[in-house]
């Protein structure tokens, strides 16, 4: 595998070569290549599909709490996912994932609806879900609202969280 600082000293030196015009027009064709393949293969995916898939999963995800099912919660995750809760140190892989699932369950929560409101950077690879959710008890009595994105990462298995922050609308406590 090459370095890249052996890549970054090769197109200086072919840089040192040519004239600017062609500077420039090796610049473009080198963006192209680097990010525009990026965009046509994400331009051919079906984003109705895209949202399908991530809309299951959120309702696995909520349905989880309702059953008490700690590994359909983990199955919304990439093994190597990190939750990024509010005011709280990073939560990453599984025993952090399986830990979070607990606590929450046993805090009370026992639904939780997501409303997607928009998806960016789609790729073949990653997109990223902005959206609000809404947590529920026992009783279906609303525990808090608050919103969240998600770096989903597509796997062999489907589409994963691989990112998960979110923090509550409640106002801060002082």
């Amino acid at each position: 595998m090459v370095s890249l600082q052996k890549t970054v000293l090769f197109y200086k030196q072919i840089l040192n070569i040519m004239t600017n015009k062609s500077r420039l027009l090796t610049l473009i064709i080198f963006y192209l290549l680097l990010y525009g393949g990026q965009q046509v293969l994400a331009q051919n995916t079906d984003i109705s599909k895209v949202k399908a898939a991530l809309n299951s999963i959120n309702t696995n995800y909520g349905e989880a709490f309702a059953k008490g099912d700690s590994s359909l919660f983990l199955n919304s995750y990439t093994a190597d996912a990190c939750l990024l809760p509010a005011n709280s140190p990073a939560i990453c892989g599984q025993q952090g994932q399986l830990a979070f699932f607990k606590f929450a369950y046993r805090s009370g929560v026992r639904n939780i609806i997501f409303n997607p409101l928009d998806l960016y950077g789609l790729t073949n690879e990653y997109v990223t879900e902005q959206g609000n959710y809404e947590m529920f008890g026992a009783n279906n009595n609303s525990l808090g609202k608050g919103k969240y994105l998600v770096l989903w990462k597509k796997t062999a298995e489907g589409w994963k969280m691989f990112r998960d922050m979110f923090n509550s609308n409640a106002p801060a406590m002082r």
